[in-house]
């Protein structure tokens, strides 16, 4: 993934995109933080693909299932925090890789429950970028099949 483009005639929007995707990714973290459902549904196109493992979600009423199971009780929420964020712009559409980790209350303060990578694709939908896919790809424990020897 390119980063943002440094000069020419159109880096000023191509920063500006970056920025607005950026912002996009960060309101998905603080609603499902704050279980905003409905503002956490918006950030994504009607016809959204969201994978998680073997999990595939696809458009709006199957991501409301989704996110009501794994967000919709205080206790199964936590802190979400992405980072690294490798934002490419494209005209209306627009790739991101970055790393995240999930952070859920312990008896003794945060615990760390999920680290990985998301694999985005957006889309600029009235002005607004729209989550159109989302790949979350977890890093394993060692010792299972899908963490390296």
């Amino acid at each position: 993934m390119g980063g943002p483009q440094t000069g020419g005639p159109s880096a000023g929007s191509a920063v500006a995109d970056t920025l607005a995707v950026q912002a996009t990714l960060a309101r998905y973290c603080h609603r499902c933080d704050d279980g905003d459902l409905t503002g956490l549904l918006a950030l994504f196109t009607p016809d959204a693909v969201f994978t998680f493992g073997r999990l595939v979600a696809r458009g709006t009423e199957e991501l409301r299932t989704f996110f009501q199971r794994t967000q919709g009780r205080s206790e199964l929420r936590g802190k979400h925090l992405t980072f690294n964020l490798d934002v490419s712009p494209a005209g209306d559409t627009a790739r991101c890789v970055s790393d995240f980790v999930f952070l859920r209350p312990g008896a003794a303060g945060p615990v760390l429950d999920l680290a990985g990578r998301y694999h985005d694709e957006l889309r600029r939908v009235d002005g607004h970028w729209r989550i159109a896919r989302r790949d979350a790809l977890t890093l394993d424990p060692p010792g299972t099949a899908a963490s390296p020897a």
